[in-house]
């Protein structure tokens, strides 16, 4: 009895033995049930050309959808190969997000900045008029214009207040800039038929201010990134800068008043490596140095990084601006540029001391400011390098 159970057991056991080792390979083996195919193409031969009929002939494919050749430009309208292409930076997060506004002023003019596009203020503008503020008369978003009907105010009941609200595209992509005026007259000229024509500024600054606070308040409140009118694409016109070029130098456009983009380039001028050391008004030039060196990120360590060639720009430099204008080069082009600024003249002394830096050129002419780069002698630097220096100082405008 006991021998019979255990020759049953040994059988078994050798049974169960035999089913692991085979068991993998009776499935899924070379030769099993589920066998992989992972490997069938290695033993796959040629396979021989379709033979066509005597009577028919054989063409090559062409393309159905062909690639037409793009001239594919930059932003100053030079020719870009698919080599020298690089795909820009994405924007911040705090520039998709949230909207910023703010009120910004420049010798007694003020305006709203808004980071949206003027398809997402524009219709939200005329919702916070249409609200119960202020009723439109006039609405033109070819130009961007909104004007109210006349209206008035409980502290003055002799006076009669009308608005004119226009929307312009920014400085930079997706942004709006909004500008008030205001006009007031006696409501007996009104009763009489008369209609006056809009003022170059506002009658009261008051009132225009408490508009602009009232509307800023209620953007910052209704605008949203993620919401658009299609019909306020299109509305204020082109953006305030940009690039092209001007006798064949890489240019900066500014398409603002001459105080303004003086203002706003000097701005720039000391923003994200920029440093301003001396600069002047009536000549339109200013002397400014750059470097990728960021003293807030160097750290403890950065003297002895031999790996890098940054250095921090110094405090003051070598020569004032002064210096560097009456002993500029004596180009021509350098002439061309300079010759009719006041303090400039030419020659082709070197500078006793290093010099370093670049000069910051403006030239304002029919109601734009043409920016440009030189070296401190006045000569053009290369096309690449005044992109680069163009393309931060246009960031940084404001």
């Amino acid at each position: 009895m006991n021998l019979n159970r255990t020759t049953t057991a040994v059988r078994l056991l050798v049974l169960v033995s035999l089913v692991n080792l085979v068991g993998c390979s009776t499935f899924f083996g070379k030769h099993g049930v589920f066998r992989g195919r992972g490997s069938d193409y290695l033993q796959s031969g040629s396979i021989e050309p379709i033979e066509l009929p005597a009577d028919m002939e054989s063409v090559p494919l062409e393309p159905l959808y062909p690639i037409p050749n793009v001239r594919s430009t930059d932003a100053f309208g030079d020719p870009v190969s698919l080599d020298e292409y690089k795909v820009p930076r994405p924007l911040a997060l705090g520039e998709k997000g949230e909207v910023g506004v703010k009120i910004q002023k420049l010798e007694g003019d003020r305006w709203i900045y808004l980071n949206a596009s003027t398809a997402q203020v524009w219709p939200r503008t005329q919702y916070f008029l249409n609200s119960g503020v202020l009723d439109v008369a006039r609405s033109n978003p070819a130009q961007g214009i909104i004007e109210t009907a006349w209206v008035g105010f409980k502290d003055d009941q002799t006076t009669a207040v009308r608005y004119r609200i226009r929307l312009e595209k920014g400085i930079h992509p997706e942004t709006t800039e909004i500008h008030v005026l205001e006009q007031q007259v006696e409501r007996a000229v009104l009763e009489s038929g008369k209609q006056p024509d809009w003022p170059a500024t506002s009658d009261s600054e008051e009132r225009e201010e408490w508009l602009l606070r009232e509307l800023a308040n209620s953007l910052a409140e209704t605008v949203d990134n993620n919401a658009a009118s299609l019909l306020g694409q299109n509305v204020g016109g082109d953006l305030k800068a940009g690039f092209t070029r001007f006798n064949g130098e890489p240019t900066m456009v500014i398409h603002v008043p001459k105080v303004r983009a003086w203002a706003t380039l000097s701005h720039a001028a000391n923003e994200e490596g920029f440093k301003v050391w001396d600069d002047s008004v009536d000549a339109g030039v200013i002397y400014a140095g750059y470097t990728t060196y960021d003293e807030e990120e160097a750290g403890f360590f950065h003297p002895l990084a031999f790996w890098s060639d940054d250095q921090p720009l110094p405090k003051k430099a070598p020569y004032t601006l002064t210096e560097l204008l009456s002993n500029l080069n004596n180009g021509t082009e350098v002439k061309a540029k300079f010759g009719d600024r006041p303090g400039t003249g030419f020659s082709n002394t070197k500078l006793k001391h290093k010099a370093q830096g670049y000069l910051i050129v403006m030239t304002y002419q029919e109601s734009k400011a043409l920016v440009n780069i030189r070296d401190y002698r006045g000569k053009r630097i290369s096309d690449d390098d005044a992109k680069h220096l163009l393309t931060i100082l246009r960031k940084n405008l404001i």
